[in-house]
């Protein structure tokens, strides 16, 4: 048990380790919500043993929680995170900043060709 925890969480040792810090914070703390939610609901359905459907939900989000897991451990080894060398936005990738003037009104300004472009200009 100890072996798998480590190889699950420890971001270090895991197929996380080849992503950007920010995004494996961002998974993991999705998967730690997607656990903590189906633990819930189990442990919400062993209390009630009157209401039989809890105990199943519970269940069903178990399983659901091991499939999602496990498909972002997936998604992982198969490259489907891709990331550009260096930061880009998203005005950066259309070629052009808006800006707008003293009367609130936009209009475009053309980057130079090849300017990585940034957050702070």
């Amino acid at each position: 048990m100890i072996d798998t925890a480590t190889i699950l969480f420890d971001d270090t040792k895991n197929d996380l380790r080849a992503l950007p810090k920010t995004v494996r914070l961002q998974i993991l703390t999705v998967l730690s919500f997607v656990w903590s939610t189906a633990f819930t609901l189990y442990i919400w359905g062993m209390m009630r043993p009157d209401i039989w459907t809890g105990l199943i939900i519970g269940h069903l989000a178990i399983i659901f929680a091991v499939y999602y897991t496990f498909k972002q451990f997936h998604n992982v080894k198969k490259a489907r995170y891709k990331f550009q060398e260096g930061y880009h936005t998203y005005n950066r990738a259309r070629e052009f900043v808006i800006y707008r003037d003293k009367f609130g009104n936009p209009y475009k300004v053309k980057l130079p060709v090849g300017d990585p472009g940034g957050e702070h200009e």
